[in-house]
């Protein structure tokens, strides 16, 4: 009982960690008028008007695309040319023209410097535009007299200039690189009312607009003290749950559960390596994809986009958190985890080729690594209480996946049986035993992520 505490203290540590890197560096309190703003950006007009939704048209010219960001198109256009149209959106810089600045800009939202001129070529940076100084523009060199703050994160990497001759002649809309932009402010409430979504969906539809909400880079101390603390919660907990199967051994009369137990703390070896190399391979692509955020970006763009359209596994999923239904998300979860995720790609290929399901669980470990990785601040605050589902769904993956691997084991370990078919069926069995275990992880996983995830939304009020 003492170390199964010890290892639960580490793991309050870590998670104690990843709440301090959020609320330390990351939280923003109080209001801030351009926090729930978004764009869509295209050509033309909407195609209707939003009732009781105001929004302001202004437009933008976009600039190429840099090279690094550049080279990771192709990978956004195997999702589909709506991923690629808003993997571009996300990293070309633009210029917007903004004729009311005065208006909606204060100096408290300024970085440092000051607002551009009327009529002269200045520019407001956006907080993380490239150029502080100034930037070449089709022939024009506009000069920087000032900085956003990332809470304006509506235009953290576009360049704003009032109206003047310089813009007559940089926003021809004739040119291609000049498009619209309609910006729209919702109160939090009316961010998650499904009337509102479809309204949006029929003004602003994909073929024309695409919405752009833009993602900040998350601070390099609070990503990498999040990291430590990840890592200490996946290997506390971890260790703690291992610690507690081991007691249960000896305890469970049913040996429909007492065996797959019983297994576990006679392989502890293999078991505790197979999950420290689970969560390891998160870790390290997760350390990957801060390196390359545009690599990120592709994964985000294309899993958002089966969300909102519907389709696939996930858009079922996404349908189900929608209701705001905690049962009906946690069942449908439950439904996509076990039977898809742990039965069919883990279990079913190490019948088949013994072992096999351990490569597709750190395939899976290596596309979690890069897809939620907390290098977007809009990410690391959902990440913090998100991370336990990630703990305990990561975990009866790598369950499943030890099963597995034991029938590799008793097909070469003598002591298992007296042939190899007959350790081969003792091992079949174990792996249906062993999935009962599965089971109720993934069981406390899909109810604790509905329940995470939908109070998340409703706080955020979507």
């Amino acid at each position: 009982m003492k170390r199964w505490i010890r290892w639960l203290i580490v793991a309050a540590i870590g998670f104690i960690l990843m709440a301090f890197s959020y609320y330390n560096y990351q939280y923003e309190a109080g209001d801030n008028p351009w926090k729930n703003a978004f764009m869509y950006i295209g050509r033309g007009d909407p195609n209707c008007e939003v009732e009781g939704l105001e929004y302001i048209k202004i437009p933008i010219r976009l600039l190429p695309l840099a090279g690094r960001a550049q080279n990771f198109t192709k990978l956004a256009r195997n999702f589909g040319p709506n991923v690629e149209k808003s993997y571009r959106l996300c990293f070309q810089e633009k210029v917007v023209l903004y004729l009311d600045m005065e208006a909606d800009f204060t100096s408290e939202m300024l970085e440092w410097g000051q607002l551009p001129a009327s009529g002269a070529d200045e520019v407001l940076a956006g907080y993380a535009t490239s150029r502080k100084d100034e930037i070449p523009v089709d022939g024009h060199s506009l000069q920087v007299v000032g900085q956003l703050k990332k809470s304006v994160g509506l235009f953290v990497n576009s360049y704003l200039i009032c109206e003047g001759a310089a813009a007559q002649e940089l926003f021809d809309p004739d040119d291609k690189a000049v498009q619209n932009a309609y910006i729209l402010r919702l109160p939090k409430g009316q961010l998650g009312d499904s009337e509102i979504r479809e309204q949006l969906k029929k003004a602003f539809p994909k073929s024309q607009f695409t919405v752009y909400t833009p993602l900040i880079r998350t601070q390099p101390a609070a990503f990498f003290i999040y990291i430590v603390g990840m890592a200490l919660l996946c290997f506390g907990g971890c260790l703690a749950m291992f610690t507690l199967y081991c007691t249960l051994a000896d305890r469970i009369r049913n040996k429909w559960l007492r065996l797959p137990l019983a297994e576990i703390r006679k392989y502890k070896h293999l078991f505790v390596t197979m999950n420290l190399i689970y969560f390891g391979t998160v870790v390290l692509f997760m350390l990957v994809s801060y390196a390359v955020p545009e690599l990120q970006r592709c994964f985000l763009t294309g899993v958002s986009s089966q969300i909102t359209d519907g389709s696939g596994i996930l858009g079922i999923a996404g349908e189900a958190y929608a209701s705001k239904n905690i049962l009906r998300a946690a069942v449908t979860t439950f439904a996509i985890n076990f039977p898809f995720g742990s039965l069919l790609c883990i279990t079913l290929p190490s019948i088949i080729i013994p072992g096999s399901g351990a490569l597709v669980a750190g395939l899976r470990a290596s596309l979690w690594g890069l897809i939620i990785a907390p290098g977007f601040s809009a990410l690391l605050g959902p990440m913090v209480p998100h991370s336990v589902t990630l703990l305990l769904e990561g975990h009866a993956y790598v369950i499943a996946a030890f099963f597995g691997v034991l029938v590799l084991v008793y097909l070469f370990r003598k002591a298992e049986g007296p042939s190899v078919w007959i350790r081969y069926g003792k091992a079949l069995l174990m792996n249906v035993r062993g999935n009962l275990l599965v089971i109720i992880v993934l069981a406390i996983a899909a109810i604790y992520e509905a329940a995470e995830v939908i109070l998340m939304m409703l706080w955020a009020g979507r």
